[in-house]
Parts: C-alpha cells; sequence; structure tokens
C-alpha cells in the first residue's frame, strides 16, 4: 500500500527525529515519520527515571517526562507516526523517495532524513522461563520509582548499566541485590565500592535458570546451582543487541566514518542529493554529542531540506516567540494559566 507523498520521510523516531518533525511543520513541510520500535523516544526509552540534565533551561528531568514532551511537540503539526515500522528499502524515482516499511506500505517522499542513532538498539531479554504470574515484574527498563518502597528489587548483571541502576534502586528501597554470573563486577569500582557501603548485595558466579511465583505470591529466581532467591522485582541490564545493518543493505553509496555513520562535508547534509542526516548517525568535524545538539542537528537539518525543497525560501524559520503560527496554541495556554489562578 502506498501513502502519499510528503516532503519529508524522517526514519527514527527518537529526539532527533521527533524535534525534526516538529520543526518541519514550522516550516510547513508535510512529514511522515518511521520508528522502527513499538514505541517513540529512542534512546530515552532505555533511562526513563534517570534525569536530564543536559538541555538549556530545562532543569533536571526525568527521561520519560522528556520523552512525552517530544512526543507531543512533535504532532504540533500533524505529522504521520508509523511505529512498529522499521524500514527496509529505500528507492529512488523521478526525483521521489519510497521508503518500503517491514509492514510492506511504501511511503513517498521528495526527501529523506536519516535519524536512526546507532542503529536499532533493543535490551537482551532472558531466554529462562518466566512465570506468567511474574512476568509484569522483570524489567530491562529502569521503573517507575514508586513500586520500590519496602521491596527487595535483584539486578541481574555486571556492567556499568547494572552497577549504576542498582545504586539507583537504593534512593528508593532499602533491599537491592545484584547477581552475576561472572566471578567479578565489571562496572567502575567507585560505583561498586557505593552499592557495597550502601547495604547492597553482591551475588557472583550465578545465573539464573527460571524465575516463578514462590508460595507468598512475591518472585523466586531458580539459579544454576539450584538455590532460590526470593525477591519483588527482577532489572535485567545485559546490554543490548544492535542493529546497523540498514545503511549496508542500500543501494545508495553515502559516505561513511567507522563504516557506519553518515559522514557530512557540511553538517546534516550527506553526499547523495534529498537525503540527510541528524542526531547520533550524523557525523561532521565539531560535533557535539548532546541531547541538545540532536535538537540543533534536527532544525539545521530541516532549514536546509527547505532550501533544497525551494530554493527562494528564507534559510531558517521565524522564532516562536513572535511565529504566527503559534498565536492559537499561545492563547489556549494563556487561558489554562488564567483558570489555574
Amino acid at each position: 500500500m502506498t501513502q502519499a507523498i510528503v516532503d519529508v520521510i524522517i526514519i527514527g523516531g527518537g529526539p532527533a527525529g521527533l524535534y525534526a518533525a516538529f520543526y518541519a511543520g514550522l516550516r510547513d513541510l508535510t512529514v511522515t515519520v518511521l520508528e522502527a520500535q513499538d514505541e517513540l523516544g529512542g534512546k530515552i526509552n532505555f533511562y526513563p527515571e534517570k534525569f536530564v540534565w543536559d538541555v538549556g533551561a530545562l532543569p533536571a528531568t526525568r527521561g520519560i517526562d522528556v520523552r512525552t514532551n517530544l512526543i507531543q511537540q512533535a504532532q504540533t503539526f500533524q505529522a504521520n507516526f508509523y511505529t512498529s515500522s522499521k524500514a527496509v528499502e529505500i528507492t529512488k524515482e523521478d526525483n521521489i523517495f519510497y521508503v518500503e516499511d517491514e509492514q510492506g506500505r511504501i511511503h513517498p517522499g521528495r526527501t529523506v532524513l536519516f535519524a536512526i542513532g546507532g542503529g536499532i538498539v533493543s535490551p537482551k531479554k532472558l531466554t529462562v522461563p518466566i512465570d506468567i504470574a511474574v512476568q509484569d515484574h522483570v524489567y530491562y527498563a529502569f521503573p517507575d520509582y514508586r513500586i520500590l518502597k519496602d521491596t527487595h528489587m535483584i539486578v541481574s548483571g555486571g556492567g556499568d548499566g547494572a552497577v549504576d541502576y542498582a545504586n539507583e534502586c537504593l534512593k528508593f528501597t532499602d533491599t537491592v541485590s545484584i547477581i552475576y554470573r561472572g566471578d567479578k563486577l565489571k562496572a567502575h569500582e567507585a560505583s561498586i565500592t557505593s552499592f557495597k557501603e550502601n547495604g547492597g548485595k553482591v551475588i557472583l558466579a550465578s545465573d539464573i535458570r527460571a524465575i516463578r511465583q514462590s508460595p507468598d505470591k512475591r518472585m523466586e529466581l531458580l539459579l544454576d546451582d539450584h538455590t532460590t532467591l526470593t525477591a519483588d522485582h527482577l532489572l535485567v541490564q545485559h546490554g543490548h543487541d544492535r542493529d546497523s545493518s540498514f545503511l549496508d543493505k542500500l543501494a545508495f553509496e553515502f559516505n561513511r566514518e567507522q563504516d557506519f555513520y553518515l559522514a557530512c562535508e557540511e553538517p546534516t547534509i550527506t553526499n547523495v542529493p534529498g537525503c540527510f542526516a541528524a542526531g547520533d548517525i550524523q557525523f561532521s568535524k565539531g560535533k557535539v554529542y548532546l541531547l541538545a545538539g540532536a535538537f540543533q542537528e534536527a532544525a539545521l537539518s530541516v532549514n536546509q531540506i527547505k532550501q533544497y525543497l525551494d530554493p527562494e525560501s528564507f534559510g531558517h524559520g521565524m522564532v516562536s516567540s513572535h511565529n504566527e503560527k503559534f498565536d492559537d496554541f499561545n492563547q489556549t495556554l494563556i487561558e489554562q494559566m488564567d483558570d489555574a489562578n
């Protein structure tokens, strides 16, 4: 099934892709966003309860709230969003790009913006039997901290991510254990020391073989030495699988950096006419790998797309504080503020 032609197809629904969708609407461009995962947000989905500090003028904000705000902002100008829609092929005919997703849909666009980060990243999941009665208490990203009070959390893994999250758990509950199959944790020594000094327990040379419900309706982990551990929650941090093969399969000869990143002589402009890049996938001299940097690249790429499609257009959009596009939105916000007072 072929969709309507849009001005730009954004591949990737993380921070760069979401902000680009918003800014493209600001510049009167029609947009389709394709996201391979089943939800938007990109890497932020891996640290929903961690605080984000590196966006100017934004106070320390939980990742989940940054994600929610980004999605709401991206929807301001009615872009088309498709989740669980991994892009699998791109062709070009008569100056139109045709992006096919894994559902068999064809998305035509005048330009393509790659915002695919470091590829499709998915947490490595347990492959052991898990009782359906407790599976909702097995997590692969940090859970809502409010559920941790007065519970026993077990973190499975021995790297920096596991120990970092274990230390985070100790802020909300006194009973936290790390279980790791190796003989020694691989995380930074300072993090390990902090965990132990704050009451955390470390169980080494042990591997989970099955998870079932305990007689008292909690979670019981069966270990490879035939012992068991009882807990309320399990956070699995075994690393991530990364699918970075998409660009390799395309017929276009992109200039690459380190055999993956899209190398851009001028930031966000690839060597293939009509194809642009923003966020972690984009490599250029002086690049800053920050969330705030992804927003700047998103806006820059959209401005370049606008001029690519309409060389007579302005090089940038009008700032939001003076842009009439926001008059109705601003009026609604003012009314909400008045009602609150």
